[in-house]
């Protein structure tokens, strides 16, 4: 486990697309070292929170009550079946395709420019802009020389996938009724889920997607008997 926590210690102080390995002695041990590592985050984030609302240091929101709206069968399909493959699909795939990226990095500015604006029409022309300016990257890509491509692409690759655990956190805000980033707390409310992207990205790396999604599906089981029984 040390050496897991050492390894995926080493690959977040320079994030790299790294070979896909086939050691499944050391996959175990980096898929258990990466979901323990997650909860004991998640466990420290939720204190501090408690801790600081108890003493009316930040605000509280209100979160899901998946249970209560779905029942426990549709929380179940949603938390460990859905969500954990569609996310996965979305915000770690492309991490191992330049083409993937380029949509991906697109999509999401497009997206925070479209969550100012108000008009249908306009955020419809974004959103198409932004489509159209990924395609033509990718198709200036094909035509001209690729190599330098793929080397302007891995000496990026670290703020890529830093942006794409800040995105997968901010998308969470939406958990939560009136929390938006102008409020500093967000940051307790979304750690968790842009914490647990780093691990979910390094496996999908390492391992494959479907390994990231099985972790995933994984965390969100425990987190849901949990809930579950308490409930």
């Amino acid at each position: 486990m040390k050496k897991s926590l050492q390894l995926f210690y080493s690959f977040l102080k320079k994030p790299q697309p790294l070979k896909f390995s086939h050691n499944r002695k050391e996959l175990v041990k980096d898929f258990f070292s990466i979901l323990l590592l997650n909860f004991c985050f998640a466990i420290l984030l939720l204190s501090v929170l408690s801790c600081f609302a108890h003493f009316n240091l930040v605000n509280v929101y209100e979160g899901p009550n998946f249970l209560n709206e779905y029942g426990i069968i549709g929380t179940f399909i949603f938390v460990c079946i859905f969500a954990p493959i569609s996310e996965e699909l979305v915000f770690r795939w492309h991490l191992k395709d330049i083409n993937g990226t380029i949509y991906f990095v697109s999509l999401s500015i497009a997206i925070i420019i479209v969550s100012y604006l108000s008009n249908s029409w306009i955020k419809f022309a974004v959103v198409t802009i932004a489509l159209l300016a990924a395609a033509n990257v990718i198709s200036s890509i094909r035509t001209k020389n690729r190599f330098l491509s793929i080397r302007i692409w891995k000496k990026a690759y670290p703020y890529l996938f830093y942006f794409t655990a800040l995105i997968f956190g901010l998308v969470h805000l939406s958990n939560y009724k009136d929390l938006s980033i102008t409020d500093p707390s967000f940051v307790f409310y979304i750690g968790s889920q842009a914490f647990g992207a780093l691990g979910l990205g390094y496996i999908r790396i390492k391992n494959g997607l479907i390994y990231a999604i099985l972790l995933h599906a994984l965390y969100n089981f425990i987190c849901f008997s949990i809930l579950a029984i308490v409930h």
